[in-house]
């Protein structure tokens, strides 16, 4: 299990948990963002078939309720949604094992939990945010966005399961928040319309810890906590 100052972070092992994030995919996607309709989800969740190909993630408040969520799609599946719905993507297939590839989906927060009330689907990063520095009560406020508890949680699982890229679909404001906090994501196509306007992205999950190490050491050690010591990248 993964802590953070408010939440907790880590992966859902039972089905009556990854049900509670299909009810809360269901929340975000149907009824507060309307990318999906009400009427084609009468029992109040959202899941396809690749759910049973994935590694499920939640972020819990200190009563123990569930309030965001993502999950990983692992080369299990077959062709990533990426690839269907982005089929001109710059990216050379031959040179990235595919075993070793996965794509972070479904990324979801809870409205009442984002950061401001002005908020986007995730957070939208402010002027202030691209110059403070990466130290004392400035790194609390970088690190408190809960995309950042479940991204530490699925890159953890990546590095147990040899995952060493990530494919994802996503908004600009989720892709900027990464990138000023040292994530390399770099865009291959462009932009679809599926849950709402996402760009397709590319990242080498080295490419970002050699960032992160390099530009915020605290953020890389947040990061790091509780990781097998011989899964830590050497530099």
């Amino acid at each position: 299990m993964v802590t953070e100052e408010q939440f907790v972070f880590r992966k859902l092992e039972t089905p009556q948990e990854r049900m509670e994030i299909f009810r809360l995919r269901y929340q975000v996607y149907c009824k507060e963002c309307h990318f999906i309709s009400e009427e084609d989800y009468p029992l109040g969740y959202e899941c396809d078939a690749l759910d049973e190909h994935c590694l499920h993630f939640g972020a819990f408040g200190l009563q123990g309720d569930l309030i965001g969520g993502a999950r990983l799609i692992m080369p299990s599946c077959g062709k990533f949604p990426i690839e269907e719905h982005c089929p001109q993507m710059d990216v050379d297939f031959t040179k990235i094992p595919h075993e070793q590839c996965a794509e972070v989906s479904r990324l979801t927060i809870s409205k009442l939990y984002r950061r401001r009330s002005n908020d986007g689907l995730y957070y939208e990063p402010q002027v202030a945010d691209k110059t403070v520095e990466d130290r004392g009560e400035h790194f609390v406020r970088r690190v408190r966005p809960m995309a950042f508890g479940l991204y530490r949680a699925m890159y953890h699982e990546s590095k147990r399961h040899n995952i060493r890229y990530w494919f994802a679909l996503m908004e600009k404001t989720l892709w900027l928040l990464l990138k000023i906090h040292g994530f390399v994501f770099r865009p291959v196509g462009p932009q679809v319309d599926f849950y709402g306007l996402v760009i397709p992205y590319f990242a080498d999950i080295a490419d970002i810890e050699r960032s992160v190490y390099t530009k915020f050491p605290q953020f890389f050690t947040y990061f790091m906590q509780n990781l097998e010591p011989e899964l830590q990248p050497k530099f």
